[in-house]
């Protein structure tokens, strides 16, 4: 359910963004760099930065949540997110191949992150919340939504 807020946080701020701001709405271009300007921000930057800081600083907590006893590479892993997170909030300041170097690296991880957890759901019965159910669809069509539309965004603009 967490990273179902970021989704909904980014699409508010991107459809109010676009309703007071009528040049943003000139082409499906303007409009997709709206969204994944938000999406960047909030879904990877801000959901990453806090990701990060419940690996490292909860770990027990979020290992609990996740189904999974905790380790040392808790601290690992909160690097990581912590990693992406920034990328997505630089991506409010830095466009154009950083956009893309963003979504792909988002992609990697949290694809990666759901197939380990599509096999804990096999292999160990894991259905915690966060290693099943809404939490890994999100991550699975977050990810591929925002490439997508990442990849539509520079066809468009620099055809035009």
């Amino acid at each position: 359910m967490f990273q179902v807020i970021f989704v909904v946080l980014a699409a508010i701020a991107a459809s109010i963004h676009l309703a007071l701001s009528p040049g943003r709405r000139k082409s499906g271009g303007a409009i997709a760099g709206t969204y994944l300007l938000y999406l960047f921000f909030f879904y990877v930057g801000v959901m990453g930065i806090l990701t990060a800081y419940a690996h490292v600083f909860r770990p027990i907590q979020t290992s609990a949540s996740i189904g999974w006893s905790t380790s040392p590479y808790e601290y690992e892993v909160g690097m990581a997110d912590l990693t992406v997170g920034v990328l997505g909030i630089l991506c409010m300041w830095l466009r154009g191949n950083f956009w893309l170097a963003t979504a792909i690296a988002n992609a990697v991880w949290l694809l990666g992150d759901a197939v380990g957890h599509i096999r804990q759901v096999a292999l160990a019965n894991n259905h915690a919340a966060n290693n099943s159910g809404v939490f890994l669809v999100v991550e699975f069509t977050m990810p591929v939504l925002i490439l997508i539309l990442t990849l539509y965004y520079r066809r468009t603009t620099e055809a035009g």
